[in-house]
């Protein structure tokens, strides 16, 4: 496999992953290809033998029975079982047996190719002498290399040991002639041509050698394209990754792979996504406050010149004094509301619960509001399922949210429109209702209307005084509070917020 100089560095020594990982994989399959072509030779050699071996011991048995049973220099049947044995097995069979104390005959059964030079036992040299007269005498020769160099001119493997065998004579007594039998001792010995283990030795080998470069290479080319499926993506987020440190939020990795790396994508799309949301919210927020701040900064601005050149005479400047302060509480309750949203959003605003009856504080923060209601001949009912609902919430954060209710459904109704605020118990919790026969909310603003700075404008422009936050933090301390609020609403057919509260238990205080 290629590898490119930039998969090698990308700056100062730097190795990456991918390359790293083909390094350690093709070392370690050339690692574990070099000792199994050191050993595999040595474990078939070692197979081959232990099954030339058992060949071995089965001729010896046919062989033994054979020398004790018959006279093997006389009877063509027992050499014709003898030669029969030898080349079934692919081996040479010798019987030495002795002619006196110092020359001894060896008989040849089957044989190995034309390797063998001859077996006259005086042309033997001395050592080979000895080898025959030691195995003749009791000695074991087992699986020796090419001791018999004489007799083979190739590499052959011998094994040998003492055999007693059967002799038959004939006695002649007067007229008579009487058959004699006898044991005596000699050896045999049982040749392997070394060339046949060793060619089917190298036939597996090099099958085997071949069959594993094959291997080798296909889980080369596995890694490789494994690496292409793990750090190829890797690689994608890391320059992803950069450019979002650089400020660019709309990265996004295209991969579709299910598995640990696909959900690390998904995870980092997910991420940039919400980035790219709160960068836009963030210029939303700098955009809308500072619209926001301006116009009332413009008018205290404007009317403070105004005294100061003499445009606005000395008998004027209660009034526009009065518009000065006003404008300023605005821009104190805009600049509060603005640090409140942010520490509930961090989790900096500390909750206090409380046991209080919710129906009481609904009913005082409307009579707060009296002097409005009458004055835009507004209807409010209030539908209480119980005469006190106790509830265990933050009683201070629970105004701020009944109050705003009662103040948005107020900004956006008419003369002869309905307000209802209903209270009952659902599913173990308080159920609080704030509902209006209003304007309506259209169908496009409708998923916006808990976002910093709404105001609805699109379908409630008749009021665009507020700060665009009221609802903004009504659905914070609802989160905070671990409750959520609900709105539902259609343009014609007025609005309606409904949100839960805790049940006090007799524990709650």
């Amino acid at each position: 496999m290629m590898v490119n100089r930039s998969e090698l560095r990308s700056g100062g020594g730097h190795v990456s992953l991918k390359v790293k990982f083909l390094l350690i994989y093709v070392g370690m399959v050339m690692m574990v290809l070099f000792i199994i072509s050191m050993l595999l030779p040595v474990i078939l050699n070692r197979y081959l033998i232990a099954q030339k071996v058992k060949e071995l011991d089965d001729v010896k048995e046919i062989v033994s029975q054979v020398l004790q049973e018959e006279d093997f220099r006389a009877d063509p049947n027992a050499r014709k079982i003898l030669t029969a044995a030898a080349n079934a097995s692919g081996i040479c069979i010798w019987v030495a047996s002795p002619v006196d104390s110092r020359n001894v005959q060896i008989s040849v059964f089957g044989y190995l190719g034309d390797d063998i030079n001859g077996t006259d036992f005086a042309s033997f040299t001395a050592q080979e002498k000895t080898y025959v007269k030691d195995v003749m005498e009791g000695a074991q020769m087992y699986l020796s290399r090419s001791v018999f160099p004489t007799a083979f001119s190739k590499e052959t493997i011998s094994v040998g040991y003492s055999q007693n065998y059967l002799t038959l004579s004939q006695v002649k007594i007067g007229p008579l002639v009487e058959s004699m039998s006898g044991m005596e001792t000699g050896a045999v010995f049982l040749h392997i041509a070394a060339d046949d283990l060793y060619v089917t030795s190298r036939t597996l080998q090099l099958i085997t050698f071949i069959m594993m470069l094959v291997l080798a290479g296909a889980c080369i080319l596995v890694s490789g394209i494994l690496a292409n499926n793990v750090f190829l993506p890797v690689s994608r987020l890391q320059h992803a990754a950069e450019a979002v440190t650089k400020g660019d939020f709309s990265q996004k990795v295209d991969v579709r792979t299910n598995d640990e790396i696909g959900e690390l994508t998904t995870a980092f799309n997910n991420m940039t996504s919400q980035l790219q949301s709160v960068d836009t919210l963030q210029s939303d927020f700098i955009a809308n406050i500072s619209h926001d701040f301006r116009s009332p900064l413009t008018s205290i601005k404007g009317y403070v010149e105004a005294m100061l050149d003499g445009t606005i005479p000395p008998e004027m400047y209660e009034k526009y004094l009065r518009i000065v302060l006003d404008e300023s509480n605005r821009l104190t309750k805009m600049t509060n509301n603005v640090l409140d949203l942010t520490k509930m959003e961090n989790g900096q605003y500390e909750i206090n619960r409380v046991r209080f009856d919710i129906n009481e504080m609904i009913i005082k923060l409307a009579l707060s509001l009296e002097q409005r209601i009458e004055e835009k001949y507004i209807a409010i009912n209030f539908q209480f399922l119980q005469e006190k609902l106790y509830v265990y919430a933050d009683i201070d954060l629970m105004e701020r949210v009944v109050y705003n209710l009662l103040d948005n459904a107020l900004k956006f109704t008419e003369a002869g429109d309905k307000i209802t605020v209903e209270t009952s118990i659902v599913a173990k919790k308080a159920y609080i209702v704030v509902s209006d026969t209003g304007s309506g909310i259209d169908e496009s603003s409708l998923p916006h209307i808990f976002d910093r700075f709404n105001k609805g404008d699109k379908s409630r422009g008749k009021n665009k005084m507020g700060t665009g936050l009221g609802l903004a933090i009504v659905k914070q301390i609802m989160l905070n509070h671990h409750e959520d609020i609900k709105v539902y609403s259609k343009p014609g057919e007025g609005t309606r917020f409904s949100f839960t509260l805790p049940l006090a238990g007799k524990g709650d205080v």
